[in-house]
């Protein structure tokens, strides 16, 4: 599709705008955002609309330097997408684009972990021992969530327990 091109005479003088007025209107309407948010050269803390940002990567080392105590395991981090690293979180290239500050997702930054360990039942106690234990199985999780981005923050994130199609699982759902 192609607009049709149409004479300047179809328009009132009036409402043409001129380029280098409408670049000027645009750098000032900038410059006032800049100050009043703060852009990129501001700190990290204006930058995210007055959050402070500073203490999260800060957070997430601490824990993470915790380390995996025996019978956890790490899950839902990122992976190269290939194997058995792959867990569903994928790097996306980079874009800019003006309106994305408004429409910035803020989605919380996680440190999860699986507890696992052995079952020692009748059939397990039979056919194994501690140099040759059974399988292992999930004992329980822990999640660690922050939430550096909240719009209401005079409301806690609450969780949600959601029946799945199986008796077996149910979804938990973190929401802010």
């Amino acid at each position: 599709y192609s607009p049709v091109l149409e004479p300047l005479t179809a328009y009132d003088a009036q409402d043409l705008l001129d380029p280098e007025e409408d670049e000027r209107i645009l750098k000032q309407v900038r410059k006032t955002l800049i100050e009043a948010f703060g852009g990129p050269s501001a700190s990290s803390g204006s930058a995210q609309g007055g959050v402070d940002r500073s203490h999260d990567d800060d957070m997430v080392a601490r824990e993470r330097a915790k380390g995996m105590v025996q019978g956890e395991a790490g899950f839902n981090a990122h992976g190269k997408g290939t194997g058995d690293d792959f867990h569903g979180e994928v790097e996306l290239p980079q874009k800019h684009y003006e309106w994305e500050d408004k429409y910035r997702p803020r989605k919380p930054r996680f440190f999860n972990r699986v507890k696992t360990g052995f079952e020692w039942n009748k059939y397990n106690q039979t056919h194994y021992d501690h140099d040759n234990p059974p399988p292992k199985i999930v004992q329980g999780y822990k999640f660690n969530i922050f939430y550096p981005d909240l719009i209401e923050k005079t409301k806690a994130p609450q969780y949600y327990l959601e029946k799945s199609d199986t008796a077996e699982t149910v979804t938990l759902r973190f929401h802010a």
